[in-house]
């Protein structure tokens, strides 16, 4: 089941003037950064006692509406990856399974992209997209 809050996305115009603002503003560190250079995402992950943001940018493409769905896609999947929030699991089939057994429908069922992580989508009741991963050990 869920274990703590993995991190917070953001999808951002300018990826650069975003990580200044976290690290030079807020105070946060650079910890991680991802190319998908099928997809055409970039990602920063920037980090403060523990709790992370990822920053991301879709190359060339603006940031959408935040009513509007941005889709990254991967090979036959496509993500979807506005704003949301993201829980960290041991195991995503059997957490899968557990919520989906309380009525819940996902937006996308867990698949394993690039780096090994396992992914799902689904939304809470105000419509905030969740996304639940689990690393690879």
């Amino acid at each position: 089941m869920i274990k703590t809050i993995d991190h917070i996305g953001i999808i951002t115009n300018d990826l650069q003037k975003s990580v200044e603002f976290y690290t030079d503003v807020l105070g946060f560190s650079v910890s991680r950064k991802i190319e998908m250079a099928e997809s055409g995402l970039s990602a920063v992950f920037v980090e403060k006692d523990g709790s992370k943001i990822e920053l991301m940018k879709c190359r060339g493409k603006n940031v959408p509406k935040r009513s509007e769905v941005a889709e990254l896609r991967i090979g036959v999947s496509s993500i979807p990856i506005n704003d949301h929030i993201t829980f960290s699991v041991d195991d995503i089939e059997a957490t899968v399974t557990q919520i989906k057994e309380k009525g819940v429908v996902f937006n996308l069922e867990p698949i394993q992209i690039e780096g090994g992580m396992k992914l799902a989508f689904l939304k809470d009741p105000n419509g905030v997209l969740i996304e639940l991963v689990e690393h690879p050990l």
